[in-house]
């Protein structure tokens, strides 16, 4: 009788251990170049940030979970709309544009939503490497109430070609070398390895938040 009550023991014991390794860590197990990485010189920041603290995620169509991080980030912004702003920026390299092209060029014809579906789409690889002919990707625009040619002329219009060289520089600048690729004030990055799970990606921005809201009452 004592062996089966062990037993069981063993197998609740075991079973806990194994159900809270795969849990987040508490927020005092937070450590940089686990969670999070610092850069070793904050990275100055254009934007108007009214005072706020500013969650940049830089992403690409060619993302498997680029999608689930930007609601994420989205909710997280909006739970603390009072002193967090959110932006997203598209990855581009000079000798890959069509992220940067296409944003630009669906945020310019008024339709960032369609953005919003096109980054949902592409998840899948097969279907990124099919909407990444022109296209293609027309045809389905036209299947999301898009007009072709309007896109067509705006994405290679000199304004998107500016946007694109922009988002080049952005990239360069804060040395993005993945996506999702999420920087907080300048100062943290957050990559895949934290941006897998809400909670735990909740957990993290609250911890880097707080530091910074800290630090600036120095």
């Amino acid at each position: 009788m004592r062996f089966w009550h062990f037993l069981i023991f063993f197998c609740c014991v075991s079973q806990s251990f194994a159900i809270e390794s795969l849990s987040p860590p508490e927020e005092n197990q937070f450590e940089e170049g686990k969670d999070y990485f610092t850069y070793d010189k904050a990275i100055e920041i254009d934007e108007k940030r009214d005072g706020k603290i500013i969650i940049q995620s830089f992403f690409d169509y060619d993302c498997r979970n680029c999608s689930s991080v930007q609601d994420i980030l989205e909710l997280y912004a909006q739970i603390n709309a009072s002193h967090v702003i959110y932006r997203e920026y598209p990855v581009a390299l000079e000798n890959n544009e069509f992220s940067a092209r296409t944003f630009y060029a669906l945020q310019a014809v008024g339709r960032t939503d369609v953005s919003d579906k096109l980054l949902f789409e592409t998840m899948d690889k097969a279907q990124f490497i099919a909407l990444s002919q022109f296209e293609n990707l027309l045809v389905w625009l036209e299947k999301q109430g898009v007009d072709g040619q309007t896109f067509k002329e705006m994405y290679l219009s000199p304004e998107i070609s500016e946007a694109a060289q922009q988002s080049i520089a952005m990239t360069e600048k804060y040395g993005v070398f993945t996506y999702p690729y999420v920087v907080i004030n300048g100062e943290y990055v957050l990559t895949s390895s934290t941006l897998y799970n809400d909670d735990y990606t909740f957990a993290v921005l609250d911890f880097l938040t707080n530091k910074i809201g800290l630090k600036s009452k120095r």
